[in-house]
């Protein structure tokens, strides 16, 4: 019985990589695909320039979150993917507390995106618009390939040390053994169970 396997998505997230790059005639060099934990961030993806090297080229990164594979993998990837042509074209699209400006806005309405504004990321809400709907349709993806997802890890948030005390005035948090008296109403403090 053989396992499943990370090469396939690979696989078709190259070659859907591909062609969108010969639709909207971007030849920079294709940036290594990979598939990674998002660990702690709320992300789906991400590009990172100049991440590899082959010996002679720095190569770019755009990572697919693994818990996010069956989640829109396609329209992260061009998500991505506009983040590094704007990269390769040295246009600052986002910055370190990941706010999509509008340059990220214009080169995503470009290739085919819907963008809104998520809050305090900018314009970085992004969906396949009607006019995209066709030319991936054209693709023949394989969504199949995306049913193999990483799981989330559950956290269980550990039991806090702090315990409440009161008196007849106010609340206090202690994470030892109280034995005080209010200073104000002059009432011993009690542990709130």
């Amino acid at each position: 019985m053989k396992n499943d396997s990370l090469i396939p998505i690979i696989k078709e997230l190259e070659r859907v990589y591909d062609l969108i790059a010969e639709r909207y005639q971007f030849k920079a060099l294709r940036p290594i695909i990979t598939i990674q934990s998002k660990g702690r961030q709320a992300a789906y993806g991400w590009h990172w320039s100049d991440k590899w090297s082959n010996g002679k080229d720095n190569l770019s990164e755009i990572n697919i979150c693994a818990e996010e594979l069956d989640k829109h993998p396609v329209e992260t990837l061009i998500h991505e993917m506009c983040h590094y042509h704007n990269a390769v074209d040295k246009i600052a699209d986002c910055n370190s507390s990941q706010y999509h400006n509008k340059h990220f806005k214009e080169r995503a309405e470009n290739y085919g995106l819907n963008v809104k504004r998520a809050g305090r990321f900018g314009w970085a809400m992004t969906s396949v618009s009607d006019k995209l709907i066709p030319v991936l349709e054209e693709m023949k993806i394989n969504y199949d390939v995306f049913k193999l997802i990483r799981k989330q890890s559950i956290r269980i948030k550990a039991e806090t040390k702090m315990k409440k005390w009161t008196c007849s005035c106010m609340n206090i948090r202690c994470a030892v053994e109280l034995d005080a008296t209010c200073n104000l109403c002059k009432q011993i403090f009690e542990k709130e169970e």
